[in-house]
């Protein structure tokens, strides 16, 4: 089957978000493409079958919903494994540790003012609501974004569950440049 390099990057950059990715602009970023030459991809792997384009509510205030693109996984690693094993994806280098919570997880903090928490001071308290809730979206922001010595506190707390706690511990190593 051919495919285009950004067909190729597309199904690579999916295959690491098992949730899906939305909007399509996310996946041009995950995939090193272009935002045009990124719908033109998802077009055409969804036509073959290894790409599916959902419309799904997704977690925001206002609710909205959004097109979630996921990889149809067991066609696309019958048809095309060496494609997604193979394809070299861009390093997404962390963006700098903003003052205030961004307001993409305001539905994290439905409880208060999530604008009164400032970062790195609030940074022990942003990681454990980040890390401790289901919005697993959320939580490679806390992990790359967040002090190290936030993460650590949370990866101690005796509450925090294990699978969390050793996700915790493999962005520690890998910030680090340590072995996982």
């Amino acid at each position: 089957m051919g495919l285009s390099e950004a067909e190729g990057r597309v199904l690579a950059a999916l295959s690491n978000r098992p949730l899906g990715l939305y909007p399509a602009a996310s996946v041009a970023v995950a995939a090193g493409v272009g935002r045009e030459e990124v719908q033109q991809a998802l077009d055409r792997l969804v036509e073959l079958g290894l790409v599916t384009g959902t419309e799904e509510p997704v977690r925001s205030r206002p609710a909205r919903r959004e097109v979630v693109w996921r990889l149809n996984v067991i066609e696309a690693w019958w048809r095309v494994s060496d494609v997604l094993r193979w394809t070299p994806l861009p390093e997404v280098l962390p963006v700098p540790m903003p003052e205030c919570l961004p307001d993409r997880f305001r539905h994290l903090f439905w409880w208060g003012e999530p604008e009164l928490y400032r970062l790195p001071r609030d940074s022990v308290f942003v990681a454990e609501q980040i890390l401790t809730c289901d919005d697993v979206t959320s939580w490679h922001w806390a992990l790359s974004t967040l002090p190290c010595e936030a993460l650590e506190r949370v990866a101690d707390k005796p509450h925090v569950p294990e699978d969390r706690k050793s996700i915790i511990r493999c962005a520690l190593a890998k910030r680090r440049g340590a072995p996982v």
